[in-house]
């Protein structure tokens, strides 16, 4: 929660001054990155997301454009993301009031009623998509254009105040929300404007006069107003609602927060919450938040002051490489906030996976996996973390958990070669299938490849239970090296490496039974409109779900396609596999931090880490997975089973006003599925029905190629 009621006072008091966007010329601008995002999602704001999975298809062109801005008004931009939430002292996992699954719904109601404009708008107010979960695809996209980016320990607030106010100046201005006020930061960048190339900001003496206040009076009244560590101090809350001038108000009375909450003690709202306490921690949270220094530490703001049971506070530490890892983007969140609040949240996916099959993948396949994870992640980390119990809840059974670690769990251990070799010279060549064809020298007795990115991807396929623990090829193993060699067959030596992990996630789907043309337990809609022959309509399912697996490409103007809440389902499947390798990836990186010795806070520290860093760059981060392909080989198949002759020509202008490359979307879909034929062929007689839909779609597939 931001600030509460903040922007509206401000606009009231016309604290923001407007500049022209040269005044930053030559400046290195830090950027607080969630809210520079929210204002590129509210640019891009449709209801793909929710109807489609994924991050909008246009975003990627939105922060090029960014990027484009700022290059040309010559500003270096310094992006920094959120890293780990600060520890709750409630608790709490899961909203209690979450209304976006009902909403979602009924804008699926709403679309079956041909009313697309109504759902698309049910959609946009109701998308799944955390703000959080589109990080790893920005970071990628950043990258990709040289920007420089990092994310915080903890919140990235903090951190843009340390980089602001150090003495070296790392950057020499903050573009950020309102609450970088509570960091002691003299002026703030709020908004920037492109078309009139301007950009607002406001000027925190200008304020303290306006509301005469002092310097060390912003925080206790920001706090007291209520944000995101502390609710609203509830003498504040009037029959008529909440303004933020009575928190300055209170403030500028008793002069300190703390003063305030003591007078009005007996309040009935104070005693109940506990006020003063949620008032400390909020106040500690912001004095003292841990922050990564520029020479390699970590450690809080005003240090010298710091209480000793931050930990309480902010959460327990983590190994010094760990935050490294998160800063460069290496290891994402979710595991490190595994292993630090001791549960790993699974919350409702776009199509709110309703049906038994996604929650047996949930409850069965990715608690073993991350169980796996747990186990030699907390081996490794030292005696604190390996008595930490650590469980699995989910969003539709909140009060029961699934225990993933705890004292009694079976210690494992995994080693890597020296973090010294020379990693950088082949750690480019890396892929899925050569790491396969070669687990049994990378796992098995006497390994050590002294290429830690063939290592770590070894380690990654057996958490996913592909290989043993001995390097030896598990049947499902067997079966996917089957798919690999027919996509190499199809698309040449070298498939793109998403080809490829589309390969390895058809395998655990086949696997679980999930990848084939059968209707799963909640039938939707989408499912009751027959296209023709019951039969071909199954086959369409079995190859629109396969090409679901394939990246879509860049996003070119509006969808204009049929969207399918049964594809939805599947795809929040594929992206449950995804997660589950991401996160195998980045445990893969702890473990191997640890082992490397690359701990304390040194000038080594990066160049130990410099390995890891290039090996994770050779996995894929987690990018949320959209049923575009999906649809669009759905269009395809249905006019083919209607009319029995070839269709591109038909979808063609419609696919492509959606997307840049469709064709090539397709091509890559069909050489996806012919290793799914493979794969299926060598498992017998279980998955027939994907052999004859392969058969029965390469004609519609023919005028595509």
């Amino acid at each position: 929660m931001p600030i509460r009621n903040i922007d509206v006072f401000f606009r009231e008091l016309k604290l923001t001054q407007e500049a022209r966007i040269g005044v930053l010329a030559e400046t290195r601008l830090g950027i607080e990155g969630h809210n520079w995002l929210r204002q590129l999602m509210l640019n891009t704001r449709d209801g793909e997301p929710a109807a489609m999975g994924g991050v909008p298809l246009a975003l990627e062109a939105e922060i090029v454009k960014e990027l484009h801005f700022f290059q040309s008004n010559n500003i270096t931009p310094i992006f920094v993301f959120n890293g780990l939430p600060v520890a709750r002292r409630d608790g709490r996992g899961f909203v209690k009031d979450d209304h976006r699954p009902a909403y979602r719904h009924a804008a699926w109601e709403q679309y079956w009623q041909g009313h697309t404009e109504q759902a698309l708008r049910g959609w946009s107010t109701s998308s799944p998509q955390a703000l959080a979960d589109t990080v790893p695809f920005v970071m990628q996209v950043l990258q990709a254009h040289g920007a420089e980016f990092m994310r915080a320990p903890y919140s990235s607030w903090a951190q843009l105040a340390y980089m602001y106010q150090h003495e070296s100046q790392p950057i020499h201005a903050v573009y950020s929300s309102l609450e970088m006020l509570m960091f002691d930061v003299d002026r703030v960048v709020t908004s920037v404007n492109h078309s009139r190339a301007t950009f607002g900001w406001i000027q925190r003496d200008n304020m303290l006069g306006k509301c005469g206040i002092t310097a060390n009076q912003v925080l206790d009244m920001c706090i007291l107003a209520g944000c995101d560590w502390c609710p609203t101090f509830p003498p504040l809350l009037g029959d008529i609602g909440f303004s933020f001038k009575s928190a300055v108000d209170v403030t500028r009375q008793y002069r300190s927060g703390f003063n305030a909450i003591q007078a009005m003690a007996d309040h009935p709202g104070v005693r109940a919450a506990n006020y003063s306490d949620s008032f400390l921690r909020a106040y500690c949270t912001v004095k003292y938040h841990i922050v990564l220094r520029l020479d390699g530490s970590v450690g809080p703001l005003n240090a010298e002051f710091a209480p000793n049971d931050l930990h309480d506070i902010i959460g327990y530490r983590l190994p010094t490489a760990a935050y490294h890892l998160l800063a460069q983007g290496a290891v994402q969140p979710p595991i490190l906030n595994m292993l630090v609040s001791g549960t790993w949240l699974e919350f409702s996916p776009p199509d709110n996976g309703e049906s038994e099959e996604y929650r047996h993948l949930v409850t069965q396949w990715e608690s073993d996996v991350l169980r796996q994870q747990c186990r030699l992640l907390c081996t490794s980390l030292g005696t604190f973390f390996s008595q930490r119990k650590i469980a699995l809840q989910s969003w539709f059974d909140p009060q029961s958990e699934v225990v993933l670690h705890d004292s009694k769990s079976t210690k494992l251990s995994v080693k890597f070669s020296a973090a010294g070799t020379a990693a950088g010279a082949k750690d480019g060549g890396v892929s899925v299938s050569s790491v396969l064809e070669r687990s049994r020298q990378l796992l098995g007795a006497g390994a050590g490849s002294g290429c830690r990115a063939a290592e770590l991807l070894a380690w990654v396929l057996q958490s996913l239970q592909l290989v043993a623990a001995d390097g030896q090829h598990t049947p499902l193993g067997r079966v996917l090296g089957v798919g690999l060699r027919a996509l190499h067959g199809s698309t040449g030596p070298q498939p793109a490496q998403p080809l490829q992990w589309a390969v390895v996630t058809a395998a655990v789907l086949l696997d679980r039974g999930l990848l084939s043309g059968k209707v799963w337990s909640v039938a939707y809609e989408d499912q009751q409109r027959p296209t023709g022959d019951a039969k071909q309509e199954q086959f369409a399912r079995a190859i629109a779900r396969i090409a679901t697996l394939v990246p879509p490409g860049t996003r070119r103007g509006p969808w204009k396609l049929a969207y399918n809440r049964d594809l939805l389902a599947f795809c929040s499947a594929a992206r449950l596999v995804q997660k589950a390798v991401n996160s195998s990836a980045d445990a893969a990186c702890l473990i191997g931090a640890a082992g490397s010795g690359a701990e304390p806070a040194s000038e080594s520290t990066q160049s130990e880490l410099l390995p890891l860093l290039r090996a994770r760059r050779t996995m894929p981060l987690e990018c949320a997975t959209s049923d575009a392909t999906g649809l669009l080989a759905h269009a395809l198949l249905t006019d083919y089973a209607r009319s029995g002759v070839g269709c591109w020509g038909r979808i063609q202008a419609a696919a492509e006003e959606g997307l840049v490359n469709a064709q090539q979307a397709l091509r890559d879909a069909w050489s996806v599925a012919g290793a799914v034929r493979a794969m299926a062929k060598a498992r017998g007689g279980t998955n027939t029905d994907i052999i004859d839909a392969c058969d029965w779609a390469q004609a519609a597939f023919n005028e595509v190629l």
